[in-house]
């Protein structure tokens, strides 16, 4: 939310609640305009053409979207699914209806976003001052698509189960209208669609009143007796701590709102709350009777007149009349009903529908986002992170993703940023060349390939069987959820240039050596090094790089190839370490040999690592068990100790290492042994040789 107004992809106020079952079950989608799709120029069934000259376009609405690149992108979506929506009418007859239907809507727009109308001339595209407008603009243009497009998307998945459902109301024209409409935002491919579309009935801002709360206002007939009055909605964004709360409050005229803004009590937009009264008295509303079990929850708005953007209700207009449309929440944070009201006073409400939707839970077997595999996989994603971290957010938008990766996986191919600005293909390349840092990282690199390839294994039957899709399909879901899953727990720092540069165009080119040496390709690697193997071994080193010996050191070859060219078998690397601490760490007892051979140190100590941040800088939010951090001053014996096998820990001390020596915590090699994870026998036999 920015400046108080919900932005585009975060209306939320109809997608968890609205969204709940709106919001999973239907999700406020996030929309791409189309004045391109207008009736006045796609008569006849030929499609729109973008490329009126905005000035020439016949509302201010239809100027807004040519002008506004996310509005125009959806101008060129709706043409092309109006066209099929034209074409698929079996009559003449339903296709004029169709035609009429798609005049109605675009007459509509104004009335669901009435700012739209009187855009601020002065603002850019993109711009603050149109930002409302063009989020309002964009929910109703992304739910129009989602309509013109149900009987396509209706015919391509015809086994999903889990689609919203009538409960009261069949056979009443508003219900099934509306189910229609809540399948079709069901079955619509982006994130959050909000099913009222055009009918909704927009809010403006109140001038002078502040930015938080924000204040809005519609003049609404909300009792359905032939007199509009002005309703206020207060949106406080709470600092984001929490979901933005929302509040209705109602005056009974015109003439009373300004009398209250007259006033000019401060804080203004709090004594003008206090003159109104609520356009819901919930302690008028008859109490449920405790003797009898409910069958149905009651609506979130008659228990509280605040709630969080999650649970608000929203006014619309269908045909004559004015209704509200209030999710009910059977379970916190899932999604559950929602009903249609018609209200006849502050304490006067008649339930018209009730729709419904059950999305798998944790707890059925059909559920597949509690895979063992997933499990794997985020630990194995998690120390190639910046901060070694997996930290997924437990905010609204990681709830999102794993309820529309297990419910609407459709909604995954919306490509959606990260936190840091970044993409799931970004993602994929800062992972890859942080493989080629040293072998550590490469060997984690491995481990996450793996993972994620069983990972996506895994999921594949879910994807197949519960949706109907082919397995190239169902393969392809699995694995954008899987990325974006990895995606939601990546951010950089802005500040660490080290970070920075593993998305340089360049870095592969410039890891060549690094390439050829982890792979073990020697020929590669000499033609690299050329005739000063040493001065460019150096020169090829980034800031996040361990030494090129340190790469060599899985193929005995290579590394006794470059340690006779004279490379150092002592050289730190941005872990801190040398070559010998890192061939310990990874149990390379033929590599250990070898170095100790060259000339590698055993008394050496570890130095502070060159460590990739982000901008939270928590080191305590990894998934699963939490690893020990490293401590400078260790040694290459320390780490045998901790990670490697008896046979490399008896090599050290069979070349001198002192196991003695503390470290600047003043741990001891053999305070390290208890920290392994091998077997018992193994860890005893360690702990006897270093006593």
């Amino acid at each position: 939310m920015k400046h108080g107004i919900p932005s585009t992809q975060g209306f939320r106020f109809v997608c968890p609640p609205l969204a709940l079952l709106i919001g999973l079950m239907l999700a406020v989608m996030q929309g791409q305009p189309s004045f391109g799709a207008d009736l006045r120029k796609t008569e006849g069934g030929a499609a729109a053409q973008p490329n009126v000259k905005c000035d020439k376009a016949p509302t201010a609405i239809d100027r807004l979207i040519c002008r506004e690149p996310s509005l125009a992108a959806l101008d060129a979506a709706i043409a092309p699914a109006l066209q099929d929506y034209l074409d698929r009418a079996a009559r003449p007859g339903d296709r004029d209806a169709r035609t009429a239907d798609q005049r109605f809507w675009l007459d509509g727009r104004a009335m669901a976003c009435p700012a739209a109308a009187q855009p601020q001339p002065d603002a850019a595209p993109g711009g603050a001052g149109n930002e409302g407008v063009v989020a309002c603009l964009s929910r109703i243009y992304e739910q129009r698509v989602a309509v013109l497009r149900y009987e396509r998307n209706a015919a391509a998945w015809p086994r999903i189960r889990f689609r919203p459902t009538i409960v009261e109301g069949a056979g009443s024209k508003l219900c099934e209208d509306l189910e229609r409409d809540l399948i079709a935002s069901f079955l619509g491919r982006g994130l959050f669609v909000n099913p009222l579309g055009e009918r909704e009935i927009g809010f403006v801002p109140v001038p002078g009143l502040g930015d938080n709360p924000m204040v809005r206002r519609a003049d609404i007939d909300a009792y359905n007796l032939g007199k509009p009055f002005p309703i206020l909605q207060w949106i406080a964004d709470n600092g984001g701590e929490r979901l933005p709360t929302i509040e209705y409050r109602v005056f009974d005229s015109p003439k009373e709102l300004l009398n209250a803004i007259g006033r000019g009590v401060e804080p203004l937009a709090h004594s003008v709350r206090e003159a109104a009264h609520p356009v819901i008295d919930i302690d008028r509303l008859p109490r449920p009777d405790s003797t009898k079990p409910q069958t149905r929850p009651r609506a979130a708005f008659a228990s509280s007149s605040i709630l969080s953007s999650d649970e608000m209700p929203r006014f619309f207009r269908y045909e004559d009349h004015v209704y509200l449309a209030g999710p009910m929440q059977t379970m916190l944070g899932q999604p559950g009903d929602l009903g249609i009201y018609r209200l006849y006073g502050p304490a006067r409400l008649h339930r018209v529908c009730l729709f419904d939707a059950h999305l798998p839970m944790a707890h059925l077997p059909d559920h597949a986002l509690s895979l063992r595999e997933i499990e794997t996989l985020e630990r194995a994603a998690g120390p190639l992170l910046p901060t070694g971290r997996l930290c997924v957010d437990i905010g609204d938008e990681a709830r999102t993703l794993g309820n529309h990766a297990a419910w609407r996986p459709w909604a995954l191919d919306r490509r959606r940023p990260m936190p840091g600005g970044f993409n799931g293909d970004q993602l994929a390349l800062f992972m890859r060349n942080r493989a080629l840092t040293g072998p550590e990282k490469a060997r984690q690199y491995r481990a996450y390939i793996a993972a994620r390839a069983a990972a996506v294994e895994a999921l594949v039957p879910f994807y197949r069987d519960e949706f109907g899709r082919t397995p190239a399909e169902a393969k392809r879901f699995a694995a954008l959820y899987l990325d974006r899953k990895i995606s939601d727990g990546f951010e950089l720092d802005p500040d660490d240039d080290a970070a920075a540069a593993l998305f340089a165009a360049d870095y592969s080119e410039k890891h060549a050596a690094q390439q050829a040496a982890l792979a073990g390709d020697t020929a590669a690697l000499r033609e690299e090094l050329g005739p000063e193997p040493r001065a460019v071994a150096k020169g090829v080193k980034g800031d996040l790089d361990e030494p090129l010996v340190s790469d060599t050191l899985e193929h005995p070859e290579m590394l006794r190839a470059v340690l006779e060219l004279g490379l150092d078998p002592n050289e730190v690397g941005a872990s801190g370490r040398t070559p010998l601490m890192v061939a310990a760490r990874l149990d390379l007892v033929e590599a250990a040999g070898i170095l100790l051979a060259h000339g590698a140190a055993l008394d050496t100590r570890a130095k502070d690592a060159v460590a990739q941040t982000d901008s939270t800088g928590d080191p305590l939010c990894m998934i699963g068990d939490k690893a020990a951090g490293d401590t400078p001053g260790r040694t290459a014996l320390s780490y045998a100790a901790e990670l490697g096998s008896p046979e490399m820990v008896r090599l050290m001390l069979d070349h001198g290492a002192d196991p003695a020596s503390p470290d600047s915590a003043g741990r001891r090699p053999a305070d390290y042994v208890k920290n392994r994870t091998g077997d018992a026998p193994q860890s005893a036999e360690i702990a006897k040789m270093l006593k």
